[in-house]
């Protein structure tokens, strides 16, 4: 069961085209992918997700030319490029962490993103639009964010004794 979930769900380092796929075949749309990128506004990664931006960034040996320098220096200090703590973590978001906003999107545009994915989000022209629109706007971005979830909650859902069931008692195995 376990090797079915590694397909189907986005990764630190996969291309907006494979994410667009991904989501797609999901029956998700372009702006469901953006603004569910949104809740990067809270949460943390691991290092290992992003150290390759600090250090060899697409073999090159140097980082990512698209951060931050002061990011950079910060997230050098924290995740070394050998060795460090592995249980280490860095919040999506740096300005807000704590808060579930539209600061993210903000942050993408002042090449605060941490992960691949969350750099490429502003760079690409399918989906910089998006990013621009839930910068400038929280309440769209809160809106879009809800709806997104919706249509995401209904993904896979089992339906009928064939594929699937309904329990009424949640704490019983069958």
């Amino acid at each position: 069961m376990a090797s079915l979930v590694y397909p189907n769900i986005p990764h630190a380092n996969s291309t907006i085209d494979n994410l667009i796929k991904l989501f797609s075949s999901k029956g998700l749309t372009l702006n469901d992918l953006v603004v569910l990128s949104g809740a990067h506004s809270i949460g943390y990664a691991h290092c290992k997700h992003f150290v390759n931006r600090l250090y060899n960034f697409k073999g090159t040996n140097k980082p990512d030319p698209d951060m931050d320098p002061r990011q950079l220096k910060s997230l050098r200090m924290t995740c070394p490029q050998h060795g460090g703590n592995v249980g280490v973590v860095i919040p999506f978001d740096a300005t807000t962490p704590f808060s579930f906003d539209n600061a993210y999107f903000q942050n993408l545009q002042a090449k605060l993103g941490l992960l691949a994915t969350d750099k490429e989000l502003f760079l690409d022209p399918r989906t910089r639009p998006l990013v621009q629109a839930f910068a400038n706007d929280k309440n769209k971005f809160f809106q879009d964010f809800s709806s997104a979830m919706e249509r995401l909650g209904n993904v896979g859902v089992k339906r009928g004794k064939k594929h699937g069931e309904i329990r009424r008692v949640c704490n019983m195995h069958l």
